[in-house]
């Protein structure tokens, strides 16, 4: 869990953001991915015991991770081959609906550094976005 929130905070902050309503921008940024950070400071705000936010922070981060909450798994993958063409059924299978999955897969096919992998994905996924 804490190589997932340090890894891919840059988005994942956002969508703490959203989760603890109470928290803000300032603060999020300071966590900079911590999980340890993130859990005092949620406790610090909310009156969850450590159990309760944990789970949390590992729901956060299923939401991040399943494309199903964005859209209609078979409608990306379609868009998915026209957009990357390198990618082939083999990457898609193993991509199963995990945006983390298809940000590694990205990554490694093109060479790509880690950040601009999750520029490329972000830029990817923005169309399917309501």
């Amino acid at each position: 869990m804490n190589h997932l929130l340090e890894d891919y905070w840059e988005d994942l902050r956002w969508e703490a953001l959203i989760t603890w309503q109470r928290l803000n921008l300032a603060e999020l940024n300071q966590v900079n991915g911590n999980a340890i950070e993130l859990e005092k400071l949620i406790r610090r705000e909310y009156e969850f015991n450590a159990w309760q936010i944990q789970k949390q922070i590992k729901d956060l981060i299923n939401r991040y991770d399943n494309l199903f909450f964005l859209a209609d798994w078979n409608f990306i993958k379609v868009h998915l081959l026209d957009f990357w063409p390198p990618l082939d059924g083999d990457d898609i299978k193993y991509i199963n609906g995990s945006r983390i999955r298809m940000l590694g897969t990205v990554e490694r096919k093109y060479g790509w550094t880690k950040e601009r992998a999750m520029d490329e994905v972000s830029r990817f996924l923005r169309q399917f976005m309501d």
